[in-house]
C-alpha cells in the first residue's frame, strides 16, 4: 500500500429530544468556536446555519451540524487529533447540559472515508459462469461486517472497499480503491480508533 488518505472522520450522536442547541452554541462560543447566529422570533429561537448541510459551529478543520429533523449532532474533520480535541469538548457542553449521551438512540456512531492504493485479496477469488455468460466473474467490491450483530445495533462495524473505476486498470499492481467504515461502539474504543486511525486502517486494509 502505498498511499492512504483519509477524508472524512465523522461521529454521530442521534438523540430522542432536541438538545438545547442554542446552550450548546453559547458554550462552545466561549471555547472559541466561530457558531451560527441565533435570532429571538415570535415564535421562539431561530438558527441561522452556516452552511447549507446545517453547519452550527466550526473550530479549525472541524465542523459541527445539527439536524432538527433527525435530532442528530455531527462532528467531523479529516484530522484525527483536531476532531478527538473537538468530541472531548462537545461532550463536555453537553454534560454540563445534563445531557446524557450514553442514554441517546445512537450514542456514538463513526464513519470514515478514506482512498488507499492498494490490491485486495479477495479480488483473487474467480467464479465461474461461462455456461451462462460465455465468460467467468470476479469479486471487486468488498464488504465486511462484524459477526453476531445486527446492523441495527450499537455495536456496529462495516467495512467497505470499492474501487475507483474512473482511475482503475485491469494490469497495475494496485489500484487507487475508496474505503468507508461504519463503527458503532462505546466512547473510549472510539476514540482509540479515531487516535490511531491511519495504523488500524493500514492493518484492516492488509488483510483484507
Amino acid at each position: 500500500m502505498v498511499l492512504l488518505s483519509i477524508l472524512q472522520i465523522r461521529v454521530s450522536t442521534v438523540f430522542m429530544l432536541d438538545i438545547n442547541v442554542p446552550d450548546l452554541l453559547s458554550r462552545l462560543r466561549k471555547i472559541g468556536y466561530v457558531t451560527a447566529p441565533i435570532r429571538q422570533t415570535l415564535e421562539g429561537v431561530t438558527i441561522s446555519f452556516i452552511d447549507p448541510f446545517n453547519m452550527i459551529a466550526g473550530k479549525g478543520t472541524v465542523r459541527v451540524d445539527y439536524d432538527f429533523g433527525r435530532r442528530a449532532l455531527g462532528i467531523e474533520s479529516p484530522n484525527s487529533k483536531e476532531i478527538s480535541s473537538a468530541l472531548e469538548e462537545i461532550w463536555s457542553c453537553l454534560g454540563e447540559m445534563n445531557v446524557n449521551i450514553e442514554k441517546t438512540l445512537i450514542p456514538h456512531e463513526l464513519m470514515v472515508v478514506a482512498e488507499a492504493s492498494l490490491k485486495p485479496k479477495f479480488i483473487d477469488a474467480k467464479y465461474t459462469f461461462k455456461d451462462l455468460l460465455d465468460f467467468d466473474l470476479r469479486l471487486m467490491e468488498g464488504a465486511f461486517v462484524r459477526e453476531n450483530e445486527e446492523p441495527s445495533s450499537n455495536r456496529w462495524f462495516h467495512l467497505r472497499v470499492s474501487p475507483i473505476w474512473s482511475s482503475y486498470k485491469i494490469n497495475e499492481k494496485e489500484n487507487l480503491y475508496r474505503i468507508t467504515i461504519v463503527y458503532r461502539e462505546e466512547r473510549s474504543k472510539l476514540i482509540n480508533f479515531i487516535e490511531n486511525i491511519e495504523s488500524i486502517l493500514r492493518k484492516l486494509l492488509e488483510r483484507v
